[in-house]
């Protein structure tokens, strides 16, 4: 009856180790990955299926040494340029994983955080009040016989200048974090 309960709970604990290894084998869905963005993404002059990839970096998935020098490859699946009264944005698609031996396997994800430096609006918003001054100025002469053209003209083209929404950039090296959408199988060796 002893050797019976020793190899019964022999079993179960030979049984534990083998799932918890099969689950250590596959990234589970809801993971969060970190990494560094390698080329920048521009909404000015990015363009649907654009590639780009993300070096993770630690903590890497389960905490597995393997994921060091691996990277999420990834493509542009939407993008909007920036301009008057839109904003601009841009969506990502996630591939694949692929580890640093060339093992790769299939990816679906989601953003969660990265920082954007978004590009200045003030020399467009200074044009915009000086060519609007001059308009203005001209306009405010010529027909209404006034002076205050100018500054109407400079609000004007103020206010438009300011209501352009200006592109934004992710600069290579950034700090992406992103988490997966489903169970993400280990990565192999193409076959």
């Amino acid at each position: 009856m002893k050797l019976r309960s020793i190899v019964t709970g022999t079993a179960a604990l030979v049984l534990a180790t083998s799932v918890a290894g099969l689950a250590a084998d596959s990234i589970p869905a809801g993971t969060p990955l970190t990494g560094r963005l390698s080329t920048p993404l521009d909404t000015g002059k990015a363009n649907v299926g654009d590639q780009f990839s993300i070096a993770l970096t630690r903590p890497f998935p389960n905490d597995d040494v393997e994921y060091s020098g691996a990277f999420v490859r990834g493509h542009v699946s939407r993008v909007i340029r920036g301009g008057q009264g839109r904003k601009p944005e841009i969506d990502l698609a996630f591939d694949s994983i692929t580890l640093a031996n060339g093992d790769s396997a299939p990816l679906t994800g989601h953003v969660l955080d990265v920082t954007p430096k978004k590009k200045s609006a003030v020399a467009t918003q200074a044009a915009g009040a000086g060519v609007g001054m001059i308009v203005g100025n001209v306009i405010g002469k010529s027909i209404f016989h006034t002076d205050i053209g100018g500054l109407a003209g400079a609000a004007g083209g103020f206010t438009y200048a300011n209501n352009r929404k200006p592109d934004f950039v992710v600069p290579a090296d950034s700090l992406v974090e992103l988490q997966t959408d489903a169970e993400v199988p280990r990565p192999q060796a193409r076959r």
